[in-house]
């Protein structure tokens, strides 16, 4: 039997930890016409539960595009990337997809290729209109293929904060323009970075202030997921001790990412083990930490000494009371307006950040690897 325990990479199916709530949350509202901000923090598994989101959607007879912000270093690149997913999620459309654009996109006039599986890729022939009537034609395709379907249309714009690296507020602009009158579409912006995209949402002076409501996603609740781990291990022969599941649970944080690293490790590590005690969790993190320790050296080695000792001082106090004099003397970090200074550049190069209750670290294993160099 293979590891039954993924990480890394999206799931769906029997993969999917127990996130039946917020699946069947946000499939019902994007059923209307909706616009929808997402927030959740790395490695919570976001991407996954939109996926799942758009599977269930799909086979409800919906269509469906899926756009990832991360990739496109351009304006262009990031039409051509919504041109190529929006004409893909129709079949009928995708075969006549060189007569549809014709048709759809007159003053556009795109370059059509297919790759090996047939799909068709789609890029923008400029010069010929100006890059903001492009946009203004291409960001109306979802509403004009789900007339032409008579089906509703779901599209999801994922990593939506980096859309201000693409060109700042006007691409901003130019997409509410165009959405703001669409009745067949529903729209999911969905973010890594929640006080970006929150202040996307409720500052006045940006384009999308008011767009849409906010829908935080949350860490799966400890019993459910453990429940979930240990149907895994069941299923594939093993048990886990509840001493050893606490001390996983509590050292990955309960962070989905860590808790499927983790329980990966242990699997595979301790095959000829048929139950996995408090030990072999400890062992699992050991291996962990020893095999991100070369990202993490060169992640230190570019940081300031006043930003690592800020770090040093984040792990030991589990990011609480960093800015109190007992933990500026205790840690020398000479003043409050110093510690500040440092936690800021910290948050900005995604290592910490800020919670309700203190600062956390972006990667947890990041955090138990100080803990383990004597923070």
């Amino acid at each position: 039997m293979g590891n039954p325990f993924r990480f890394g990479t999206v799931v769906t199916g029997e993969d999917f930890a127990d996130r039946e709530k917020e699946l069947e949350e946000l499939a019902r509202k994007l059923r209307g016409t909706v616009r929808i901000f997402l927030l959740a923090p790395r490695r919570y598994g976001k991407t996954s539960l939109i996926k799942n989101v758009l599977d269930l959607l799909g086979r409800q007879g919906m269509l469906t595009a899926y756009l990832d912000l991360y990739w496109p270093n351009s304006s262009q690149e990031f039409l051509e990337l919504w041109m190529s997913n929006v004409v893909r999620s129709s079949r009928s459309i995708a075969r006549r997809a060189a007569r549809f654009v014709k048709d759809f996109l007159p003053r556009v006039r795109p370059k059509i290729s297919f790759d090996p599986t047939g799909s068709p890729q789609i890029s923008l022939d400029l010069p010929g209109p100006t890059l903001a009537e492009a946009a203004e034609d291409v960001f109306n395709l979802p509403e004009r293929i789900a007339k032409a379907e008579k089906k509703r249309f779901v599209v999801v714009l994922d990593e939506f904060q980096e859309i201000l690296r693409l060109d700042g507020e006007a691409l901003e602009r130019q997409l509410r323009a165009a959405i703001q009158h669409q009745k067949n579409v529903s729209y999911l912006f969905a973010g890594s970075k929640p006080r970006i995209l929150t202040d996307m949402v409720s500052d006045e002076t940006r384009p999308f202030y008011q767009m849409g409501t906010l829908m935080t996603l949350d860490k799966i609740p400890e019993k459910e997921f453990t429940q979930f781990i240990e149907s895994k291990f069941s299923k594939s022969g093993k048990s886990i001790s509840p001493e050893a599941l606490g001390i996983l649970m509590r050292r990955s944080e309960n962070v989905p990412h860590y808790v499927q690293l983790l329980c990966f490790y242990l699997w595979d590590h301790f095959q000829g083990v048929s139950r996995i005690e408090e030990s072999h969790v400890q062992e699992a993190i050991e291996i962990t930490l020893r095999s991100q320790e070369p990202a993490y050296l060169t992640l230190w080695e570019g940081l300031t000494l006043h930003q690592r000792k800020t770090l040093k001082a984040a792990a030991a106090l589990k990011g609480r009371l960093l800015t109190a004099k007992e933990t500026i003397a205790r840690f020398r970090l000479e003043a409050a307006t110093n510690v500040a200074k440092s936690l800021k550049a910290l948050c900005a190069k995604s290592i910490l950040r800020k919670e309700k209750e203190g600062y956390v670290f972006e990667d947890v294993m990041f955090g138990r690897w100080l803990e383990g160099h004597g923070a």
